[in-house]
């Protein structure tokens, strides 16, 4: 079976021809054990101490019931130990005096440490300004900043709210990435508790909102039906994602222009950046009281790629208490294919090209422009595939038609779509951008090519987290997706086919997944049922 990359570079090269703090509710489906965690509620509003978060250090999460020993004897010079409420009855040393430990407190009597005074543990009191005022001094003295910026907060139906901001991750133009999360609250700022949670990313050419959260819809038209970051948020699961720092590369940018800046930008990168976007997620779950567990990561389309490189990396950190990634969702592609050498043409001929310096992928111009003609003038004639289509069409044609064998972004035909709304496709592509790093359109196919090496697939025997493959018949299928998982040491695996009528050629699509009609039903109830059963 065939890569989603290789089969959309075939689609390119028979047609590119020119030119997206809690709140108590005994309903719940999700709560976190009060016992555990502390049942006050939060005074602070967790942005105040988002950007005094020393995100430079190396941290590892002490969870309740784990050893702050095991944590200290594991810790390396310079390393931040974040310590969740509980009751730690242990008898411990800290003789490194290079290592920090920082205990959180949400109320005077949820957090109990023996030995506390013999101790270098600061107890960071977020019931208690003077404390957080502390913390914020302190953290200023030792000059470690997190470079957060551009935070904001919006509003969405029924007590969700979407928050996004942003990251340097290093010191390119584009090493910054933007930190989703949607959430239900009780009021602004104050999320549910719930250990249930899901990191997303997102796929080629878009981003966290243009593939998951409002993928052609206004942010009025966001709810429970039409998007699945909402859909989950409004059963108490903390949904968060990220939008690759290439996201933010302008259309405007001239195709012959400079892109030395993409580089070398390949999937470890981006596995990297999504990692640490993840340490965030979990220190800031910890200060809204939802505790430092692990978080499920969802890869998608080509984040799929991201999300088992990641979790590949994650094989080589022998401190458990710094691994981040619990379980993998990994929704309608494949990472490893059953031929060995099915990737080796393509990710060939990509590599030539970045050889000879063309650093930039541009299928995103083609996908746009043939989104954009359509909406424009959806009569009009020749058409990117020439004078026999109309722009709608041509359009219907790569998206929806067989071009592609086994393959649809939208189930559907030169009719329109089936399982979708044509109005909402056409603007979820419109929003592409233009550019991504050519080496990951190389990679997602090196990866299944025995004679080039990547090494982000070096460790998958040693992954041994929950997974669950979630495909689309009508998009990737069952095969491409069902094998990677066998190649892990997981013992908890779960596949799901999602399939109206058994006809790959007609059945619900790639895209569908996030789009569809149905899609709540279908697609996003077993998602919300496995991550339940995953907390």
């Amino acid at each position: 079976m065939k890569t989603l990359k290789s089969k959309i570079k075939k689609l390119m090269t028979l047609f590119l021809v020119g030119s997206v703090i809690f709140i108590f509710n005994s309903c719940s489906e999700d709560p976190i054990n009060m016992d555990e965690i502390g049942n006050a509620e939060q005074l602070i509003n967790w942005n105040d101490l988002l950007s005094e978060l020393d995100l430079e250090s190396e941290i590892a999460f002490v969870q309740n019931r784990e050893s702050i020993q095991e944590a200290v004897d594991a810790a390396l010079p310079g390393d931040v130990i974040y310590i969740e409420p509980g009751t730690y009855q242990e008898s411990f040393d800290n003789n490194k005096s290079d290592v920090k430990l920082i205990g959180l407190s949400l109320n005077p009597n949820d957090l109990e440490i023996k030995n506390l005074k013999n101790n270098n543990i600061d107890i960071l009191k977020l019931y208690n300004q003077k404390s957080i005022d502390n913390f914020k001094r302190n953290s200023q003295a030792r000059g470690k900043r997190s470079h957060i910026t551009d935070f904001s907060r919006t509003e969405l139906e029924g007590g969700i709210a979407h928050y996004k901001f942003s990251v340097r991750m290093g010191d390119g133009e584009f090493d910054i990435v933007q930190i989703h999360r949607v959430v239900h609250e009780s009021r602004p700022y104050h999320p549910v508790r719930t250990k249930a949670n899901v990191f997303m990313v997102h796929g080629a050419f878009t981003g966290f909102e243009g593939t998951f959260l409002a993928n052609g819809i206004e942010t009025s038209d966001i709810n429970a039906n039409t998007s699945a970051p909402f859909n989950l948020a409004s059963k108490n699961v903390d949904v968060w994602g990220i939008d690759m720092g290439w996201t933010a590369v302008p259309n405007s940018l001239d195709p012959a222009g400079d892109f030395s800046f993409f580089e070398g930008w390949g999937y470890e990168k981006d596995a990297r950046h999504t990692l640490k976007a993840m340490k965030i997620a979990r220190m800031i779950r910890g200060l809204t009281g939802q505790g430092f567990s692990g978080l499920n990561i969802l890869g998608y389309s080509s984040g799929n790629t991201v999300a088992y490189a990641a979790a590949d990396s994650e094989t080589q950190e022998s401190n458990m208490m710094k691994r981040h990634i619990k379980g993998i969702i990994s929704v309608d592609n494949a990472f490893k294919t059953l031929d060995t050498n099915s990737g080796c043409k393509t990710a060939g001929e990509v590599a030539d090209e970045i050889a000879v310096g063309q650093l930039q992928n541009m299928n995103g111009v083609f996908f746009k422009s043939l989104a954009d003609l359509a909406i424009a003038n959806p009569d009009g004639t020749p058409s990117l595939l020439g004078p026999n289509f109309t722009n709608l069409q041509a359009f219907r044609f790569v998206f929806y038609g067989n071009v592609i064998v086994g393959f649809h972004f939208f189930g559907g035909n030169l009719g329109g779509p089936f399982y979708s709304d044509e109005t909402r496709n056409l603007l979820t592509v419109s929003g592409y951008s233009y550019y991504m790093p050519h080496l990951l359109w190389q990679e997602i196919d090196a990866v299944n090519c025995s004679s080039m090496d990547v090494t982000f697939d070096d460790n998958l025997e040693l992954i041994n987290v929950p997974i669950l493959y979630i495909g689309a018949n009508g998009g990737s299928g069952a095969e491409a997706g069902y094998y990677t998982g066998t190649l892990t040491a997981s013992a908890d695996i779960t596949n799901h086919l999602v399939s109206v009528n058994g006809d790959p050629a007609t059945d619900f699509g790639h895209v569908d997944m996030w789009v569809g009609n149905d899609a709540d039903q279908l697609v996003w109830s077993k998602l919300h049922s496995w991550i339940k059963s995953h907390k």
